[in-house]
């Protein structure tokens, strides 16, 4: 065999890669080659011909680098999407075949079909023959849904035009398999959503859940009244709500009147049939598959899902959505949507006339939706809501009618887990998905909407309310805190009190008791809510700070953001003299002290916000974030979010000013002159004393002659070791310790699983001038 001559190669390995880099310009030259060569075969300027569009051109005046500088214009253009710079740099044949509106379209729709975000292209070797030029180049797509796709050793064919070098473009320079006919298919893979569940895995929303529609005919109904009386238990709706439904329909007319989940309709079967006749006949109910919300609870809190809206399309199709696809709109829905959605999957395929699959350009698998776990307590909420319908039903002879509508929230103080959250009227999250058997759909979505009650509404986040004498507990601290009082002081709090001489425009002002209470301290004078008492401290606050009460109420939480973003939230607002001033044109006065520290005049807070101030008083000066969401997960697998209670900040106030706050609380129901006695003494004889209800009644004037006030209670329980906290606000209807004392007794009794005690017999007759 001898010796080895490798030539120049001075070694095996050199030789070698010498060899490799002289193949691989090889084999390019003959690609390019017998490009040319098809291409000049018949060439007659047709599109993709790299023969000349005016004819032979035997002297060459174009350089190969003008054409890589062409070449490289048409990448950047495609990289900016600027498709009509592009198509001024194909040829005149080109164009011929293709408008430009043409062109543009078959770009604009590869972009949309890769859902492109955007590419890179890179010049790997440029050749020359006669009169045409071949670009060898790379392009990486970045796609929102399939992500990096490398389509490496392209090929872009430059021809000499009058007009310079210009690209002998077609089709297949955006694919290679993208010929004449063939098209470019993305199909999308939407997964199983996601469900919801509350603290305990009880489900609040199923995406494969099942529903048990109920019909009706007047005429076939045994007892009207009591199946309706029936059916605003079982469905959670006032009795006038579906009497009024009725009313729509003749006495043989076949109507939908809800729909229940089936282990519901199983426990209330005998009494559907019974007193509603619902289930004697097979076409009483029917069952359906759809993402079903449980008990239609906590429906403000959960949100709702529907089809995407015109001017959602661009940014959810942009992420690979289907045009039809339905999305979370409010709610948990809507701000959980990454993880309750999963991962969309697809395959982009190019597809022959004949629906061949020519080629696969990616694919990616779908990934199924988390489930979101809530601190909702699904049994709690189910009361909560129930305990207002039944309130209102009660009421319908009294303030049930004036009264728009309320809301309730019950925290845990140690936490900030919000465990029940209701906003009264609600309504039925199945409305929006496209499935729901409600005739006439749309009309029923707009009629909520501008349903004068709004019940679209979260008043419980987004209503915005006075606080009343529920304020007296921002003005307790700040008092005590500050050193402005102590719990000794005390001032005989008379029926009138009289504030000329401090700078009052008014000439006097009357308490709630037109009687007085009486020589009273700081506790009773929150205990007895006395109006008095805290105008004698605002006149002391606003003359040591008369930002001080301002500064207080955004400490504990009011008039500022919560924290939260799992729901939409309104931030209210407590006057401060800048403020005030910028509003009103007008300066801040001594007036308008003494309405703040009532919870009179222009402040606005939320409910949530009371929550979470009361909450903060029961654990000794914590304000916590409000908390919805516990846990996101698979089930199965280790949670990919696990949520943890967060301290928005630690009060640096004096533990004795709480105590002192908290007794005169627990005295409300407890002292023989606490605002709330009346509603608690029977239910302490009853119940015992084993659970110490403390709270703070508040009735907040809303203006206008005629206008009901707002009903406020807020409470924590138990007295010692307190575990949660209460608000409710029942708008315009009576006092707060008349209507809103009442509803948080009976939360109370379903937290701690008492027995109901009886609704206010004076609900029937008509409310009592207390003025707290």
């Amino acid at each position: 065999m001898g010796g080895k001559d490798y030539g120049a190669c001075q070694d095996f390995t050199s030789c070698l890669v010498l060899g490799k880099l002289i193949m691989q310009k090889r084999v390019l030259l003959l690609i390019l080659l017998t490009a040319m060569l098809l291409n000049a075969c018949g060439s007659d300027g047709g599109v993709g011909s790299f023969g000349s569009d005016s004819g032979p051109n035997p002297s060459p005046q174009l350089s190969l680098e003008e054409a890589d500088q062409v070449a490289e214009t048409f990448f950047e253009a495609w990289k900016n999407g600027d498709y009509v710079t592009m198509y001024s740099l194909v040829s005149p044949n080109s164009r011929d075949a293709y408008s430009q509106d043409a062109f543009v379209a078959e770009y604009e729709d590869v972009a949309a079909q890769i859902v492109l975000a955007s590419l890179e292209t890179r010049v790997v070797n440029s050749l020359r023959q006669g009169t045409t030029a071949a670009i060898q180049y790379d392009v990486t797509f970045q796609s929102e849904l399939f992500g990096e796709l490398p389509d490496n050793g392209r090929i872009l064919r430059l021809i000499e035009t009058p007009e310079g070098w210009r690209i002998a473009w077609s089709r297949m320079d955006i694919f290679a398999d993208l010929a004449e006919g063939a098209r470019l298919e993305l199909r999308r893979t939407q997964p199983s959503r996601g469900n919801i569940y509350d603290r305990n895995g009880q489900v609040l929303v199923d995406q494969n859940g099942r529903s048990v529609m109920l019909f009706a005919v007047r005429g076939n109904i045994p007892n009207e009244e009591g199946c309706i009386t029936a059916l605003s238990r079982i469905l959670r709706r006032e009795t006038s709500d579906i009497q009024a439904q009725f009313d729509q329909f003749l006495p043989e007319t076949r109507f939908l009147i809800g729909e229940v989940d089936p282990e519901t309709y199983q426990a209330e079967e005998q009494i559907l049939i019974q007193v509603c006749g619902i289930g004697d006949d097979a076409n009483d109910t029917a069952t359906r598959t759809t993402r079903r919300y449980f008990g239609e609870l906590a429906p403000h809190v959960v949100g709702y899902v529907s089809q995407l809206r015109p001017d959602q399309l661009p940014e959810y199709t942009a992420l690979g959505y289907p045009q039809d696809a339905l999305i979370g709109q409010e709610g948990i829905e809507q701000s959980y949507e990454e993880y309750l959605a999963g991962d969309i999957g697809g395959e982009l395929t190019i597809v022959a006339p004949t629906g061949e699959t020519l080629r696969v350009i990616a694919e990616i698998p779908a990934a199924p939706g988390q489930s979101v776990y809530l601190t909702i307590d699904r049994d709690l909420q189910a009361a909560v809501q129930q305990a207002l319908v039944e309130a209102y039903n009660f009421a319908q002879p009294t303030w049930g009618v004036t009264s728009p509508g309320a809301a309730a929230v019950v925290m845990n103080v140690k936490t900030g887990e919000v465990l029940a959250m209701a906003s009264y009227p609600w309504f039925d999250p199945s409305l929006f998905n496209p499935d729901s058997p409600v005739l006439n759909r749309g009309d029923a979505i707009s009629a909520l909407e501008t349903d004068y009650r709004t019940p679209m509404l979260n008043r419980a986040t987004q209503g915005r309310y006075p606080a009343g004498s529920v304020f007296k507990i921002v003005s307790m601290t700040a008092g005590l805190d500050s050193g402005v009082y102590n719990t000794n002081t005390a001032i005989t709090c008379g029926g009138t009190w009289y504030g000329e001489q401090y700078g009052d425009a008014l000439p006097f002002r009357t308490d709630w008791l037109p009687t007085g209470h009486g020589y009273v301290n700081f506790i009773q004078g929150l205990t007895y809510s006395c109006d008095p008492y805290f105008w004698q401290l605002g006149v002391a606050l606003h003359n040591a700070d008369d930002e001080m009460l301002t500064k207080y109420a955004n400490m504990m939480g009011l008039g500022v953001p919560t924290g939260q973003e799992d729901l939409t939230e309104e931030t209210g607002y407590i006057p401060n003299p800048e403020e005030h001033f910028r509003r009103n044109a007008v300066p801040w006065a001594i007036g308008d002290t003494l309405n703040l520290v009532i919870g009179q005049g222009q402040m606005q807070i939320t409910p949530l916000q009371i929550a979470r101030m009361v909450a903060t008083v029961a654990n000794g000066g914590v304000l916590y974030k409000p908390q919805f969401v516990s846990k996101v997960q698979l089930i199965g697998e280790e949670p990919v979010y696990q949520a943890q209670p967060t301290a928005i900040s630690v009060l640096d106030i004096d533990p004795g000013v709480f105590e002192a706050i908290r007794q005169a609380m627990c005295d409300v129901t407890l002292d023989v002159n606490g605002t709330a006695r009346y509603i608690y003494e029977e239910w302490y004889n009853y119940q015992g004393t084993e659970v110490v209800v403390c709270g703070k009644t508040g009735t907040a004037q809303t203006g206008g002659e005629g206008v009901k006030p707002q009903a406020w209670f807020t409470a924590f329980a138990p007295q010692d070791d307190p575990e949660i906290a209460v608000a409710v606000i029942v708008e315009n209807s009576c006092e707060g310790s008349e209507v809103a004392a009442p509803i948080v007794r009976r939360i109370i009794e379903d937290y701690y699983g008492m027995p109901h005690s009886e609704w206010p017999g004076f609900w029937q007759t008509g409310c009592f001038e207390l003025g707290e």
